[in-house]
């Protein structure tokens, strides 16, 4: 029997606790193997399971600073009076100080902005640049001790490994799995809907190039006018935000573009489903969910040609530079005037998709830990 304490201290929303819902819906059940929760609530819309127990850590855990306080007493204080266990595992990728020697340490990495230099750079000076900084070194110090990393793409691992050299553990590549969502638009978002439309669905941010795409797009319509608009939903950077506006005013988009807002994650598949194309122009990501699910659904794509999106997508799909406006430009009128080039990318990305599934990504996880946990890795 492994028994195993999962962290969810640092996941509070998104793409953290969709993660979290899929591999701990699918822990295994047989063998005797238990696991355990340690989180300030209780993660909503698991399964019940008998093998499965959560620790309640206090409120105030979802400060960083207070939640490095808690781990480092609860593991020095608390843990050898409630349970001794094999493995622990950090999804948020470090650990804290006070883990008994014996204990296995595991920790994820699924935020490539601190190790990618150039987006890095693109974030103002002030307390996100340097929280990045401080990440990059607090996650640093915790790959090269841990006993196992796992990675959500190859080129993550080639990353770490370019960086961080030498580590003490051994490591796996585990992408994240994708399923599409069920839930319908809400009545006042399908509203601001055109009939026609591009959308960018992402969070607005330095490193997601939508002002490059806004310039692109004014270049494309003033070639010829487009039955298109262009569409761009997700939460924002205030900062960054304002300069998407800003671009738009000063091309004259107005009514050419719309900024949707952010999106409720259970809608998002509908959302993606309305459009004539889908672009995903980030430049640093690891594994991008919204990337696997835009596959998953059937639909046409052009894509960041920085990895790890050709990794995961294939040789199939049309990739452009985030930052070539140009580029851009052309790709966008390619794939506009060419239904039948969109309706091949959208089944081999489709096809594609097959190779991610929550629960493969579960299963190898849990095997993956369990395995350290007693010792085999």
């Amino acid at each position: 029997m492994t028994k195993i304490l999962l962290s969810a201290l640092s996941a509070r929303r998104g793409g953290g606790l969709t993660y979290l819902r899929h591999i701990v819906g699918h822990f295994p059940a047989e063998a005797g193997h238990r696991l355990y929760i340690l989180s300030a609530a209780p993660i909503e819309g698991l399964p019940a399971r008998d093998n499965v127990e959560w620790l309640q850590a206090p409120a105030w855990t979802v400060r960083p600073i207070t939640r490095f306080l808690f781990g480092y007493l609860y593991f020095r204080l608390f843990w050898p009076l409630r349970h001794d266990f094999d493995a622990v595992y950090f999804p948020g990728g470090s650990f804290d100080l006070a883990l008994p020697p014996h204990t296995r340490r595991i920790v994820a990495f699924r935020n490539m902005v601190p190790f990618d230099v150039e987006a890095s750079r693109r974030f103002h000076f002030g307390w996100t640049r340097l929280r990045v900084w401080l990440l990059r070194h607090i996650q640093s110090w915790a790959f090269r001790r841990a006993d196992l990393v796992i990675f959500i793409s190859e080129y993550a691992r080639r990353v770490i490994d370019a960086a961080i050299p030498r580590r003490r553990g051994a490591s796996v590549v585990i992408p994240h799995g994708t399923a599409p969502t069920t839930q319908q638009l809400e009545p006042t978002i399908a509203a601001q809907l055109p009939d026609r439309f591009v959308l960018y669905l992402s969070i607005l941010d330095v490193y997601k190039a939508q002002v490059e795409l806004v310039e692109a797009w004014g270049r494309l319509i003033a070639r010829s006018p487009r039955a298109e608009k262009l569409v761009l939903a997700g939460p924002e950077n205030p900062r960054y935000g304002v300069e998407v506006r800003a671009a738009i005013t000063k091309l004259g988009l107005e009514r050419e573009v719309i900024v949707l807002g952010n999106i409720p994650h259970d809608q998002i598949s509908d959302l993606t489903r309305r459009a004539t194309l889908n672009v995903f122009l980030s430049s640093c990501e690891n594994c991008p969910n919204i990337l696997l699910e835009l596959m998953a659904i059937r639909t046409p794509l052009l894509v960041s040609a920085r990895e790890p999106m050709p990794e995961l997508g294939g040789p199939d799909l049309d990739y452009v530079e985030p930052y070539d406006v140009s580029g851009i430009a052309e790709a966008l009128a390619r794939l506009l005037d060419d239904s039948a080039r969109r309706e091949r990318i959208a089944e081999a990305a489709h096809q594609r998709s097959a190779r991610y599934s929550w629960p493969k990504t579960a299963a190898a996880t849990w095997e993956a830990i369990i395995r350290c946990g007693g010792g085999d890795i």
